[in-house]
């Protein structure tokens, strides 16, 4: 019999999604969540909250030999993010979901009808994969979403709280400047170590006019927040190359 995996990663969309799920297919439902150890710990917290108020039980998996740690996948590699996106997320996310997928099972994510295009980017990529976008089916956003987390009684994770687009690490390398100069505000040992894992490795994870630019070298008022977010962090790995001229 097939089975029906609802990828959850502690995300106001993939709660949602999984939430839908849930109503759909019933106790066929599996929900997932792939550990990734330098995310918020307050996922944790959510993900007990999340349990308690559906009741709907979420399984912890993850790649153990990495320890879950994308530095363990940087330094393994000897590599942070290219063009075509970041080791971390094709070791920690994508390829313990190949392991874990069986050819038949029909597989939810929390992409909205606003991200048609990363939807369409992960179609290309996997072909294999049986889908139902729901969130996309009933035509969902993304304030969509935080409507209704609001409306369940959730309290927010933190990066959300914190002012934060999306709930991916802390410290996504897929960020620009004035991305990483908010972590460096609210998270300096993340940042600091980031800052290490660069020369270690001799790879800058921004650009600017002027060529690489490493984090222990970084203006603190360079860049711009809101442009320089990454985005949301799935199984798949858009990592935009950002040329900052300020």
């Amino acid at each position: 019999m097939s089975r029906v995996i609802s990828w959850f990663s502690c995300g106001a969309a993939s709660a949602y999604a999984t939430y839908l799920a849930h109503e759909k297919y019933g106790d066929k439902l599996e929900a997932v969540y792939c550990r990734v150890k330098e995310e918020s710990k307050d996922n944790l917290r959510f993900l007990t909250e999340f349990i308690e108020k559906t009741g709907i039980h979420v399984k912890v998996i993850g790649d153990e030999s990495m320890d879950y740690s994308i530095f363990k996948v940087f330094h393994s590699r000897k590599f942070i993010k290219g063009p075509t996106g970041a080791p971390c997320t094709m070791i920690l996310k994508k390829e313990v979901r190949r392991k874990y997928q069986r050819h038949d099972d029909i597989q939810i994510f929390g992409y909205t009808i606003d991200e048609m295009s990363r939807v369409d980017r992960f179609i290309d990529s996997n072909n294999e994969v049986i889908t139902d976008f729901i969130l996309v089916e009933d035509q969902i956003t993304k304030p969509d979403c935080m409507r209704w987390f609001n409306s369940m009684g959730f309290k927010l994770p933190e990066m959300y709280r914190l002012g934060y687009l999306n709930n991916n690490c802390i410290g996504c390398v897929k960020g620009g400047m004035g991305y990483w100069n908010a972590i460096r505000v609210d998270f300096k040992d993340a940042f600091d170590k980031m800052a290490r894992t660069e020369r270690l490795i001799g790879h800058a994870l921004n650009k600017g006019k002027e060529g690489p630019v490493f984090l222990d070298e970084l203006h603190p008022k360079r860049g711009n927040f809101k442009r320089d977010s990454p985005a949301d962090c799935g199984f798949t790995c858009e990592s935009k190359e950002i040329l900052n001229v300020s």
